[in-house]
This record gives structure tokens, C-alpha cells and sequence, in this order.
């Protein structure tokens, strides 16, 4: 009976952790696809990928080569920029946009992550793509991976115009952001995003201290 007691208790706990750690980013994406419960001078500037979508299926290679683990992001927002060419002037600002952004968000900036996933048809492609990451995590997608890339990227509307993703602390890409949209608009969604996952988890831990 006492072991049965133990048991129960020992999975109760473990339900509680794995809510603890699953809550805050499914608050934002919660408070994000439903600004209406947010106070009324709170908007959302990108468009939402709803359902969001799982990302552990795309096979991307890393800067040396080694298969890229998705795992490695969980816990952080991450910012994703796609370039499909050499990584020229366009491609450089806007990974200097990021780090801005990333910047601007002061101690936040510990919990976002950036990734540039760089098109390659042969191993060694895209060489100068290493210089001007400017601090991101360089992925390289392979010709191989390139249809399912533009399956799982492609925004609501079925285009595939230059966007910056967002993919949250669970793995999963849930918006973009126009390639002209302005680093403000793009600041204070994450700003909103990080705000209600941090509230929510202030609330669970309130209800259990």
C-alpha cells in the first residue's frame, strides 16, 4: 500500500515538472494566437503559424558538417533567418538586425537564440557564410532537405517570401515576420511573448510555494 502511495506520488511530481517547464512557452503562444486577452494597447505584429510546427524532422547540418540537433535550442526563443545564396550586403543586415534585437532585449537576451540556415547543393558550399553570421548558429540545409524546408516554412498564405522565423522554447515554429517588418515590431512581440511566459510561470510557481 505504501509502495502504491509512493508510487502515485513520484508521478505526481513528475507531472508537475514537465508542466512547470512545458507551461511558460505555451503561454506565450497562447497569449500570441489570442491577443484578445491581453489589455487592449498590446498587438501582435507577426503573423502566426497555427498549428505550430514541428521542426525535429528537418535534417540540417552544422558548421562542421555534423548532423544539427534541435534538442540543443529547447528552453529558448529562437530567431531564424534563411538565406539562399551567398551571404551578400541583404543577407548581412539582416542578421545584424537580429543581434540588435537580441541586444535590445537587455537580460532577456539569455533566453533567444539565432539561427541562419544557409542553402548548399554540395558539402563545402557557402563558405562566406561563416564570416558574417555575426554570432548566430550557422545550419546548412542540403539539396536533399530543400522540399520539406519550404513545406515547413512556408507562411499561412502558401508563399514563401523572405521572412524572419520565430520557433519557440518547445521546438516548434509558430511565426514569421515580413523581411521589411521593422526591428521594433519584431522586438515587442518577443517582448509580449516573454512577458506572458514569465507571468504564467510566476503563477504556477505562486500556486505551489
Amino acid at each position: 500500500m505504501n509502495r502504491g502511495r509512493h508510487n502515485r506520488g513520484g508521478r505526481l511530481t513528475l507531472l508537475l515538472l514537465v508542466l512547470l517547464f512545458a507551461l511558460p512557452p505555451l503561454a506565450g503562444w497562447l497569449f500570441y494566437a489570442n491577443p484578445q486577452w491581453l489589455p487592449e494597447r498590446q498587438k501582435n505584429h507577426g503573423v502566426l503559424i497555427s498549428p505550430p510546427r514541428s521542426l525535429s524532422d528537418l535534417a540540417l547540418r552544422d558548421h562542421e558538417d555534423a548532423p544539427f540537433d534541435w534538442n540543443s535550442l529547447k528552453g529558448h526563443w529562437t530567431l531564424v533567418y534563411h538565406n539562399r545564396g551567398r551571404c551578400g550586403s541583404g543577407c548581412q543586415q539582416q542578421l545584424q538586425r537580429l543581434q540588435q534585437i537580441r541586444r535590445a532585449l537587455g537580460a532577456e537576451r539569455l533566453h533567444i537564440e539565432r539561427l541562419l540556415i544557409q542553402d548548399r547543393n554540395q558539402p563545402g558550399d557557402a563558405p562566406d557564410a561563416t564570416r558574417h553570421a555575426a554570432g548566430a548558429r550557422l545550419l546548412y540545409l542540403d539539396a536533399s532537405q530543400r522540399e520539406q524546408f519550404e513545406r515547413l516554412f512556408a507562411l499561412p498564405d502558401g508563399s514563401r517570401n523572405p521572412a524572419t522565423y520565430l520557433i519557440d522554447p518547445n521546438g516548434m515554429l509558430m511565426m514569421a515576420h515580413g523581411e521589411k517588418q521593422p526591428a521594433k515590431e519584431i522586438l515587442q512581440d518577443l517582448e509580449l511573448l516573454l512577458k506572458a511566459s514569465r507571468n504564467w510561470l510566476k503563477g504556477v510557481n505562486d500556486g505551489y510555494g
